[in-house]
C-alpha cells in the first residue's frame, strides 16, 4: 500500500475496528479467566476434593453447575476467539483490502511474525500490489501455519509465481505442501491448491474446458454456499474470465457486472471495468498532460489468472 492509498483509508474506520476487536477479545479472555478461578475455588476449596472427584456425594445441583461452567468456558472462549472478525470483515465483507492491511498492522497476532506476514501478502495482493506482497510472502517461513493459514500461504504464493511467469516454481510448491499433510482437511486443502493451479495451467495452455472443469470442481472443494462477498465476487471474477475467453459475451458482461457492482476495492474491480467501459481507458489514454506512471500493478509480468479464495475462519485465518 503506497503512501497516497494509506492517507485514503479512513483512520476512524480503522481505530473503530481495532478498538471492537481488542475490547471483545480482552473481554472474553478476562471472563474465562475469572469463570476458570472461579472454578478451581469451588474444587478445591468449598468442598473437600474427593467431594468432587469421587461420584459419591454429587447432587445434581452440583452436577449442573459445574457443567454451567464449563459451558460459560466455552462461551467466552468463542466470544474471544470470534473478535478477529472486525478485522477481517474488512476483507471478506466490505472488499476492501487498503483497509485490512491498516487494521493487521495493528495485530499481535499471538507474537507470530509469520502469520502477520502473510495476512499483510494476502491484502496486498488483493489490492493489486503484487510486487510488494511476493516480496512480503517470499519473507515469510510457513513452518508454523496449520489448515486455512497453511491453504492461504500457497495459494498466493503459486498467484504469484503464475503472474511473474515463474510457474516452473509452482510445482514445487505443491510438493512442499503434499510433504506437510497431517490429516483430514490438509488433504481437502491440497486438492483445492491442485484445482485452483489446474485452473491457471489449463488456461495458459488455451485448454477451456479443462479449464471449466477445474472451475467447477474448486467451487465444489471450496464451499459454493460460502456467503463471504470476497467470495462471491472472487467466483463471479474468474467466471466472467472464462466466459470472455470462451467468447460468451453476454455471460462474461454479467459476471463482471456483479464484480464492479459489489467487488468494492478488490483488484477484480478492474479488470471488470476495462472489460464493461473499454471506451473509459480508450479517453484516459488520450488525456491531455502527463499521463501517471504506473505501479506495479500495469508492469510486466502482470496477467490476468485464476484468482484465490483463501477464506476461513479463526485465529489468523481468513
Amino acid at each position: 500500500m503506497t503512501i497516497e492509498e494509506m492517507d485514503q483509508v479512513d483512520q476512524r474506520e480503522v481505530d473503530r475496528r481495532v478498538r471492537n476487536y481488542r475490547l471483545q477479545k480482552y473481554l472474553g479472555w478476562a471472563g474465562f479467566a475469572l469463570v476458570a478461578a472461579h472454578l478451581l475455588y469451588m474444587l478445591l476449596a468449598v468442598a473437600p476434593l474427593y467431594y468432587w472427584v469421587g461420584f459419591y456425594g454429587r447432587t445434581m445441583t452440583d452436577i449442573c453447575l459445574l457443567i454451567a461452567h464449563f459451558a460459560l468456558l466455552l462461551v467466552l472462549a468463542l466470544t474471544a476467539r470470534g473478535a478477529d472478525r472486525w478485522i477481517y470483515s474488512a476483507l471478506q465483507t466490505a472488499c476492501d483490502p487498503f483497509l485490512f492491511e491498516a487494521c493487521v498492522y495493528h495485530m499481535g497476532f499471538c507474537g507470530n511474525s509469520n502469520l502477520k506476514q502473510l495476512n499483510l501478502a494476502v491484502a496486498q495482493y488483493y489490492q493489486g500490489s503484487f510486487r510488494q506482497a511476493m516480496d512480503t510472502v517470499m519473507h515469510t517461513d510457513p513452518s508454523s501455519f496449520k489448515k486455512t493459514n497453511r491453504l492461504n500461504y500457497y495459494i498466493i504464493k503459486s498467484a504469484l509465481f503464475f503472474r511473474f511467469g515463474e510457474k516452473e516454481q509452482v510445482s514445487g510448491l505443491e510438493n512442499e505442501f503434499q510433504r506437510r499433510i497431517s490429516g483430514r482437511e490438509d488433504q481437502k486443502n491440497m486438492r483445492i491448491l491442485c484445482a485452483v493451479n489446474n485452473l491457471k495451467r489449463a488456461r495458459e495452455n488455451g485448454d477451456l474446458e479443462f479449464a471449466w472443469k477445474f472451475f467447477w470442481e474448486y467451487l465444489a472443494l471450496a464451499d459454493r454456499g460460502s456467503q463471504e462477498q470476497w467470495a462471491k465476487v472472487s467466483r463471479a471474477w474468474q467466471a466472467g474470465l472464462l466466459e470472455e475467453e470462451s467468447g460468451s459475451d453476454t455471460a462474461a458482461r454479467s459476471a463482471y457486472a456483479y464484480v464492479e457492482a459489489h467487488g468494492n476495492r478488490l483488484m477484480f474491480v478492474r479488470d471488470a471495468r476495462r472489460y464493461l467501459h473499454p471506451e473509459e481507458a480508450v479517453q484516459a489514454e488520450h488525456q491531455p498532460g502527463p499521463q501517471p506512471v504506473p505501479d506495479d500493478r500495469e508492469k510486466e509480468g502482470e496477467k490476468k489468472d485464476g484468482g484465490t479464495e483463501a477464506s476461513g475462519e479463526g485465529e489468523g485465518q481468513l
